[in-house]
């Protein structure tokens, strides 16, 4: 049978992100077990933007000149290496350093090109169902990692399982050498992507990064706040991913157009608020298929617009410029909250007022 551009991209993202999950949903949790504290776990984070930047032009520069395949190949190396030093990780300088480093070379070379993938592979004339199947499938595959890791996590080492991580990463790569990739002549300047974007679409994705840090550290207020398991956390995945997966399906098929940033931004925002208040860790797995369906409607929206804007300008940059402006944002608040030592559940509410906030920015969907 022969796959569709879309398909063996879908393939490359299943595979890929299975592995990777195994990694980045605990990873919080993960150094908080090791007696890190909440300034310090943020202070990774932090180190790792600012690191993120730094290697952004010069990992595009050789994917514009070399192919963006092989960088996703160099990528695996790197979360190998990741994946071994998480599992021997110990409470050091030393390792924090290490980790911050593979961490930032494994996943900026990984998102960038798969960025520039996504742009050849998705369907021009409806991005919403290219977009969707996107997000259906790092759903799918955030659900088995969450439940299979936790489950690792909670009976034996992660150097065990490395291998199986390693050979699903590499998997996932073989099927971006399918996709045809023709290089263009030139490429835009990032002066000249900054002069394209409407200062309203650059406000709103810096905004956005709230949504980001609030469910990069949510892993972790589980952990804390409401049971100590990674098997729990692993559960609140997979019934957030059912109701993604059923939500985005309906949406995808049956509603392919029409602007709902701001309807989910609000509902988002008041189901997350009403999970901080909720301590009942049965309640809150109702609460969370609410947010699956809404979090994936927020999603749905703002990815399809990223890639729709990119129509006019050359992939590669606009995807560089679209990442140091993720990164900006998410320095910026990490910092803010780092010099002044908010607690986590301060810091999670913050994220869920900007969360809404960002929905009533004036950002024209298109498709």
């Amino acid at each position: 049978m022969k796959l569709t551009e879309m398909k063996k991209f879908n393939l490359f993202v299943f595979f890929t992100m299975l592995a990777k999950f195994s990694v980045d949903l605990f990873l919080p949790v993960i150094l908080y077990k090791l007696n890190y504290s909440i300034n310090f776990i943020l202070l990774f984070l932090l180190i790792s933007y600012i690191f993120n930047i730094i290697i952004a032009i010069p990992i595009t520069k050789i994917g514009q000149k070399y192919s963006f395949k092989y960088l996703l190949l160099i990528s695996l190396i790197f979360f190998v290496l990741l994946y071994l030093a998480v599992s021997f990780m110990k409470k050091s300088l030393l390792w924090f350093v290490i980790i911050v480093i593979l961490n930032s070379l494994s996943n900026t070379m990984y998102y960038l090109s798969r960025h520039n993938y996504a742009s050849l592979a998705l369907n021009k004339k409806n991005k919403s169902l290219g977009v969707g199947s996107i997000l259906n499938v790092t759903i799918l595959a955030s659900i088995i990692a969450s439940l299979a890791s936790s489950l690792l996590l909670e009976k034996i080492s992660m150097k065990y399982v490395v291998i199986i991580v390693s050979i699903t990463y590499f998997l996932g790569c073989l099927f971006i050498f399918k996709i045809k990739s023709p290089k263009p002549s030139t490429h835009d300047s990032i002066l000249s992507v900054h002069k394209k974007l409407p200062l309203n679409y650059k406000i709103f994705y810096l905004l956005e990064q709230f949504k980001v840090l609030f469910f990069t550290l949510y892993p972790l207020y589980v952990y804390i706040y409401i049971q100590n398991t990674y098997t729990y956390i692993g559960i609140l995945y997979l019934i957030t991913g059912i109701a993604s997966i059923i939500f985005i399906y309906f949406y995808t098929h049956k509603n392919k157009n029409g602007d709902y940033l701001k309807t989910a931004s609000i509902l988002l925002s008041i189901l997350l608020f009403l999970d901080m208040l909720n301590l009942n860790k049965y309640l809150i797995l109702i609460i969370v298929f609410l947010e699956g369906l809404f979090t994936r409607l927020y999603d749905l929206s703002i990815t399809k617009n990223m890639y729709a804007m990119q129509k006019s300008i050359e992939g590669s940059s606009y995807f560089l410029y679209m990442e140091i402006l993720y990164e900006i944002g998410r320095i910026v608040i990490i910092s803010l909250v780092w010099m002044f030592k908010l607690k986590l559940k301060t810091i999670l509410y913050i994220c869920i007022i900007f969360i809404l906030i960002s929905g009533f920015i004036n950002l024209k969907i298109e498709d």
